[in-house]
């Protein structure tokens, strides 16, 4: 069928399994070549096309309610919801976003970007529900990697304790970005393997055999079948069965007479264990075991071949290079699912011992890496900055409170683009500086990059390395060990003081050379240390009695900007974002919609001098 031409799933409760089959066959191709084309998250959106459609066909949606989880697999979503007509704006500025959202669709009740979210969401979406004497299902859409989170545990707990209706499926296909790990891993893949899950599947196939096919009425024969499907659980189950939530499963995430049976006889409150093949039908992505295919640029569907314009080297191999030089046996890497993206399979490879993927559990990360420090190690967490959002109880608490020397390398700080408000990292400064006993830096290129972690690991404090997602010129030379809080005078001038720090450092060299057309003189300062500050070159720069403008990739409030007007009575003008969320864009869209492109800036600097010179 013509998957644009799709405007509500309303459509799918008349169509029979071999229509559902060719529809999954369609949707798959639509994905596969949009996605090649816009980039977006692939492997998860293949994995769950069935499931997708029979969720939509059962239950009536947007009266029912589904909360997916991280929602990054909420394509197929998209497009039975009357979407697909907009893929080509595909996580592009003004376009359709990559995750649910709720200005999108009335078919979108929630939005998230993290992971572990939707069991506690749903919950409130359920007990409002029944407060309210309302009678639809409430649906929460979790993968495997997910509920290995602690926060899942504390919804558990509470959805077990109020048995109201809600429905939980785990989407189970042994991968987050890339393959899980831990001890839950670890019992799905028992319950997999298990000889009574055969039994089960052929028992199974045996009562789907006589049940009506898809479409036609099943509630005179479900109670029976029900029984004789609870006789058949593999007793792995027990985790959730003891918790008061009936397990159903696992059953094949691809058979839609699987899906329909177990999705009719849901009830209170219950997880149907669904096994899901991520990436299904590309052939690329059906074997990634390494993430490559989880979320994607553009690329050539038929080769594979990514078609990314960048070139040069990102920071996270910079520091990763960095952390395989500077390894000793003390040292530990930490990361929280996201090897892949920090660029750190390498080291784990080289160094297995001293590396630790914790899955998707940062608060775990931030304890773990506490209790290594304050044991002897040299713990390095390698983390997202819109990720450490989750652990700033631990980092207060623990870590700075104790001054462990803990370091946190915090990657894609600064504005990463078309993930839009849920992943740009403009808040991690802002909550670190009012903490006590932090170190704070961001690089402006790769060497200083390598310095400031040869500085992080000879310095027995917290300390916080920031680094951006960009791709950068690097050469490796000798790197030093920085005196902390040291900043750098990049350029002379008199007129005035622009500090900044980290990407927006290229971004000033051209606004100086632009006012030096002007004959406007600025002297430019790197403050690659945003806590300590270098007091004597502050002495020295207010002492000038000149304008200090300050420009910088993080929200205003909190900012670096914000410390230092606090503390002195000269003229400091903050260029940071305003009190608002970054939405979706390239980052040069999205600096330019904020007001903090070099030309903007270069502008404000200009008219702001002029002014006061005529004052």
């Amino acid at each position: 069928m013509n998957i644009r031409e799709i405007k509500n799933p309303k459509f799918l409760k008349k169509m029979n399994e071999e229509e559902l089959y060719r529809l999954s066959y369609d949707i798959r191709e639509f994905l596969i070549d949009e996605i090649s084309k816009t980039g977006g998250h692939l492997s998860s959106n293949l994995g769950v096309v069935e499931l997708t459609i029979m969720l939509h066909k059962v239950f009536n949606f947007p009266k029912d309610k589904i909360i997916f989880d991280v929602s990054h697999q909420a394509y197929t979503h998209k497009i039975l919801t009357g979407r697909a007509n907009e893929f080509d704006t595909l996580r592009k500025k003004g376009g359709l976003s990559g995750f649910q959202k709720r200005s999108e669709s009335i078919y979108d009740n929630y939005e998230a970007g993290h992971s572990s979210t939707s069991l506690s969401a749903a919950l409130g979406f359920a007990i409002a529900r029944d407060m309210n004497k309302e009678d639809y299902s409430v649906i929460a859409l979790i993968g495997d990697g997910s509920i290995g989170n602690g926060l899942c545990y504390e919804a558990l707990n509470q959805i077990g304790e109020l048995s109201t209706p809600f429905i939980i499926i785990l989407n189970d296909n042994n991968m987050s970005i890339s393959e899980n790990v831990g001890a839950f891993r670890n019992h799905l893949d028992k319950i997999r393997s298990k000889n009574e899950y055969l039994k089960v599947k052929n028992k199974t196939k045996e009562i789907l055999n006589k049940v009506p096919i898809i479409g036609k009425p099943l509630s005179n024969t479900l109670k029976k079948i029900k029984k004789s499907i609870k006789k058949l659980y593999v007793n792995d189950g027990f985790i959730f069965e003891e918790l008061g939530i009936d397990y159903y499963g696992p059953i094949n995430g691809h058979d839609y007479k699987e899906l329909e049976l177990y999705l009719k006889m849901a009830k209170k409150p219950v997880l149907i264990h669904v096994i899901t093949e991520k990436g299904k039908g590309y052939k690329f992505s059906e074997n990634d075991k390494t993430g490559t295919w989880h979320g994607v640029g553009a690329f050539d569907k038929d080769t594979g071949k990514m078609l990314s314009t960048s070139t040069g080297i990102s920071f996270s191999e910079i520091i990763s290079n960095a952390l395989i030089k500077f390894m000793t046996k003390d040292m530990v890497v930490i990361t929280p699912a996201m090897a892949k993206g920090a660029c750190l399979t390498k080291l784990a490879l080289m160094y297995p011992k001293n590396f630790i993927d914790v899955g998707i559990a940062e608060e775990h990360a931030l304890l773990l890496a506490n209790g290594l420090s304050l044991s002897g190690k040299i713990p390095f967490v390698s983390i997202y900055s819109s990720f450490l959002q989750r652990g700033v109880d631990e980092i207060i608490h623990d870590i700075a409170r104790m001054n462990s020397h803990v370091i946190l390398g915090i990657d894609r700080c600064g504005i990463v683009g078309e993930d839009g408000e849920t992943h740009q990292g403009v808040f991690d400064l802002t909550f670190l500086l009012p903490i006590p006993n932090m170190i704070i830096a961001t690089p402006k290129d790769g060497v200083e990059a390598v310095s400031l972690l040869k500085t992080a690991i000879n310095t027995n404090s917290p300390f916080a390395v920031r680094y951006s997602k960009s791709k950068l010129d690097y050469t490796p030379s000798e790197e030093e060990i920085l005196p902390i809080g040291s900043w750098k005078s990049l350029t002379k001038g008199v007129d005035a003081t622009l500090i900044t720090y980290g990407d927006f450092v290229i971004e000033s060299y051209t606004i100086v050379e632009k006012l030096k057309k002007d004959n406007i003189h600025i002297e430019l300062i790197n403050a690659r240390f945003q806590k300590p500050i270098d007091t004597k070159m502050w002495d020295k720069i207010t002492k000038k009695n000149k304008p200090i403008f300050v420009y910088e990739e993080s929200m205003r409030v909190g900012s670096l900007g914000s410390y230092l007007k606090s503390i002195t009575d000269s003229k400091v003008i903050i260029y940071a974002i305003l009190d608002e969320f970054v939405p979706q864009g390239t980052r040069s869209e999205c600096l330019l919609d904020l007001g903090l492109d070099a030309n903007t800036i270069y502008e404000n600097i200009k008219r702001e001098l002029r002014s006061n010179k005529n004052a």
